[in-house]
């Protein structure tokens, strides 16, 4: 005679349902540093940045996260009908993201073409919102590692 417990289903559901968890709390920090890092880059002043002509260079401004090289988040917007610049920004953020095949990865881009150009005549399109990023970044991933190492004290 002899009682038999099967827990094995059981740590199955809930290991998988918590990497589910980890894995929206890593998307979501993604989101959360693109958005925050998109802002900061159209809110550049002119005097610092660029003055807006057609609308299409910041209307380029976005951000894709991609995990395994598949878009789970996609952000872009046009300003002053700059449609343009977002179509080339999404173009730009997913074929760069598309090369991400393992793991996950935040893609913020100035789409235009001609956005290196006006960063090297010294005008801020994307450098301090990359900067700002990656900060912050490191900065929510740490926090998700310590949530994590929480849990299992």
């Amino acid at each position: 005679m002899g009682i038999t417990a099967n827990f094995k289903d059981s740590i199955d559901e809930t290991f998988k349902a918590f990497l589910a968890e980890v894995e929206r709390q890593i998307i979501e920090s993604l989101c959360r540093v693109g958005e925050e890092a998109v802002k900061l880059a159209k809110l550049i002043p002119p005097e610092r940045g660029f003055h807006d002509q057609t609308g299409n260079l910041r209307s380029s401004i976005g951000y894709v996260v991609v995990k395994d090289g598949k878009p789970v988040n996609v952000s872009f917007g046009a300003v002053k009908g700059g449609h343009a610049g977002v179509n080339e920004g999404q173009r730009l953020a997913l074929q760069v993201g598309s090369r991400q095949t393992d793991g996950y990865a935040l893609v913020v881009v100035a789409g235009m073409n001609y956005a290196v150009h006006v960063e090297s005549k010294g005008r801020d399109v994307l450098t301090s919102a990359e900067k700002y990023a990656e900060k912050q970044i490191a900065k929510e991933l740490a926090d998700l590692v310590t949530n994590v190492q929480n849990a299992f004290k």
